[in-house]
């Protein structure tokens, strides 16, 4: 889900380029309102989404880490590469925007320098989220997701930490037990704060269209919900329910943005608080349906099903193995993305071609281009994998000996303890214990 997510990030910011009543690095001569009520529709979800399954991830992660653990790698796989990207990928993409503007003719070294004003950075990108050089506005781009996401993992860590305990857990089984009885109201409490969050703050365009205090609720959201399987099948079964609530509000806040855009405005500016709130229900209600959607897909690729359902449905295993690469890719590709296509969107805008044209050339070439990228100077090389929040390749000559079995068959064991195990072992020429 989480690279699902991260690869549509180039179909959306693609849009961005076309649609009208949106500020952009690069903009289309002849903007779109078609492009717009698309870009609306998946601001809804597209970013809570993601911190939803980032807030599983930490639930996953902290199974083998301890906190202590937990927070250096998050400061080092998510930090390290902000820095880098705040350096490197962020600034051509300002320095693009700023060659728009009539009179600007200054040479990139000069702009980068005024980009990465320390003082200006420490004063303002804390506090706000961006900051003030040289008379010029800047803000880290789509960089700020791993800023935000840091700042999360390291403030909810101690309630982390707790759900893990006793007490914690015994308070994510009574939700659960709960939400077994009154699925439709947990999920409709859950939306309640994000809808107010919304009401008071507004829309955020500098941060996927949300205020940014928002996203802690997703976040915190899928931490609990991986806690608990009771949990994840309630998306599972209330996903038609969800997916009913989330198109009527998104007609709604369709045809605002059209009317909105038809007299000349702007999306996320004077918002009124009722329709930030429908943005928290409709937001909340699409990440309630697509997860469960998406669970009920993957639990037919779903491993440890049996050696046979391996055998007999081959693009089972092709399947997970896209998944393990994709959730290897997802930070440096997500880091990529935007600074390809701002590049490549500022070539395309010139041709004398129908804009739906020039879209979908976009979305091909970016997502060519920032793949890539991530294979020829990402994945490959140890250096370049730390500054994209990598973990570094194991040596394989270091990595210890499987044991192999035959294949087909269930090794079982006996632990220690006495405690009998067994474990279900992939069919297959050099299967080795799972």
């Amino acid at each position: 889900m989480r690279a699902f997510v991260v690869a549509g990030l180039v179909v959306f910011h693609s849009a961005m380029v076309f649609g009208s009543g949106v500020s952009w690095f690069v903009k289309a001569p002849h903007p779109s309102l078609g492009f717009t009520v698309f870009l609306v529709w998946g601001s809804l979800w597209g970013m809570p989404l993601l911190f939803m399954v980032s807030g599983m991830a930490a639930r996953y992660a902290m199974r083998t880490r301890s906190v202590a653990a937990f927070a250096r790698e998050r400061l080092a796989r998510l930090l390290i590469p902000f820095v880098v990207g705040l350096a490197v990928l962020v600034p051509p993409m300002f320095y693009l925007g700023w060659l728009a503007q009539p009179g600007f003719r200054e040479p990139y070294w000069r702009f980068w320098l005024s980009f990465m004003n320390v003082p200006a950075l420490a004063r303002g990108l804390l506090p706000r989220g961006s900051w003030t050089s040289g008379g010029m506005s800047f803000d880290p781009a789509h960089l700020w997701f791993l800023y935000v996401l840091v700042v999360f993992s390291i403030v909810l860590l101690p309630l982390f930490a707790w759900l893990q305990r006793p007490q914690g857990t015994a308070v994510t089984r009574w939700l659960a037990g709960f939400a077994e009885r009154h699925g439709i109201a947990v999920l409709c409490a859950a939306a309640v704060p994000l809808m107010v969050t919304e009401a008071v703050f507004g829309p955020d365009g500098n941060t996927g269209g949300w205020e940014r205090l928002a996203y802690v609720f997703p976040f915190l959201y899928g931490f609990v919900i991986a806690s608990q399987p009771q949990l994840e099948a309630m998306l599972r079964r209330f996903r038609w329910w969800a997916l009913a609530v989330g198109c009527a509000a998104t007609a709604a806040l369709g045809a605002w943005a059209a009317g909105l855009t038809g007299s000349g405005g702007t999306l996320g500016v004077g918002v009124p608080p009722g329709l930030g709130a429908l943005q928290g229900l409709a937001g909340w209600m699409w990440v309630v349906a697509i997860m469960g959607f998406g669970r009920t897909w993957a639990a037919r690729y779903r491993p440890g099903a049996g050696a046979a359902r391996s055998m007999a449905d081959p693009a089972g295993g092709r399947l997970r193995r896209a998944a393990q690469y994709g959730n290897e890719a997802v930070l440096p590709f997500y880091a990529l993305h935007e600074p390809v296509i701002v590049a490549v969107a500022w070539l395309i805008v010139r041709w004398r071609v129908p804009s739906l044209a020039q879209y979908m050339a976009l979305v091909v070439l970016s997502f060519a281009a920032t793949l890539g990228l991530y294979e020829a100077l990402v994945r490959r090389f140890r250096l370049t994998r730390v500054l994209f929040g990598l973990k570094p390749r194991l040596n394989p000559a270091s990595a210890s000996p499987q044991r192999p079995v035959t294949p087909g068959l269930t090794a079982h064991r006996t632990t220690p303890e006495g405690a009998h195990t067994s474990a279900v072992l992939r069919a297959g020429p050099g299967a080795t214990w799972r």
